[in-house]
């Protein structure tokens, strides 16, 4: 969350200066959206990597009875891995000092599950909001009385469009990516960090994981059918429309605090170029 929006407008001003040089604040239509889409795609996969160990350690917290300190669910997950991997029953629990290369795979081995259920939401949340936020804006500032254009942003009015539009954005996402997170929340649930003491020879469904086909085929085999895939939809919703939209509020709410405008975003891009071709 505090890599993405910054991720993201980098991303989409470079991919402006590289595609589209002689379009000055940006491409419109379908080029501008496409470069968003890019943009915005390219962020959640670097996010998802980042956060791959901690959504890890997240999930597997949770499976405990009893509370746990994250450095207890980080060794017993590293020792867990390493009995699966070594097939020795390892005695004592790992400190940082003891991670050696072979044990750093498995903290990323969610990055594809979480990918599938962020790049669609990332990318349907940043899409929403520049459609909706243009289609506010064109209706605001069509009218006569309207003497100053009103931008994302910009002033109280532009603030409320932008929190308006990021809360209209959070649906979207919530709705695109929901199927995605109930899979994996149901796929998270049926893996359980104890089981080292059970006697049964189940290192190859270790692993693998928990296949996650059985459970959408159990889903849509229900009645209800795709429906199914939905469940909770509402809470999830209702905290997102909350949630980005306060985000989108607090992103260009920050830009006027600190005084960032598109002028002063377009000159650290300059200067990355300048730096890159060794003129600085």
């Amino acid at each position: 969350g505090s890599f993405g929006f910054g991720a993201t407008e980098l991303f989409r001003r470079s991919f402006t200066t590289v595609f589209f040089p002689d379009a000055g604040a940006g491409p419109k239509g379908t080029g501008g959206e496409l470069t968003f889409l890019l943009a915005a795609g390219l962020a959640c996969i670097i996010t998802s990597a980042a956060a791959a160990p901690f959504e890890i350690l997240r999930v597997r917290s949770m499976g405990y009875v009893e509370p746990m300190p994250v450095g207890r669910v980080f060794s017993d997950f590293l020792v867990e891995k390493r009995e699966e991997r070594t097939k020795i029953k390892q005695t004592t629990s790992l400190a940082l000092s003891d991670i050696k290369k072979d044990d750093i795979p498995p903290l990323f081995s969610g990055f594809f599950p979480i990918v599938s259920r962020e790049l669609p939401f990332a990318v349907v949340k940043f899409l929403a909001f520049d459609l909706v936020a243009s289609a506010i804006l064109s209706a605001i500032n069509s009218q006569p009385q309207i003497i100053e254009p009103i931008q994302v942003g910009a002033g109280a009015l532009g603030l409320a469009v932008s929190a308006g539009s990021g809360a209209i954005a959070g649906l979207a996402g919530a709705f695109v990516s929901h199927p995605a997170d109930l899979i994996l929340t149901l796929t998270s649930s049926k893996q359980k960090p104890d089981d080292s003491s059970s006697s049964k020879n189940d290192d190859d469904d270790d692993d693998k994981g928990v296949d996650w086909k059985p459970i959408v085929q159990n889903l849509l085999s229900q009645e209800g059918g795709v429906l199914n895939l939905f469940t909770g939809l509402p809470a999830r919703s209702t905290f997102f429309f909350l949630v980005i939209g306060l985000q989108f509020f607090l992103y260009d709410y920050s830009k006027n605090v600190f005084e960032v405008g598109s002028e002063d975003l377009t000159l650290v891009l300059d200067v990355f170029y300048a730096i890159r071709q060794g003129l600085l």
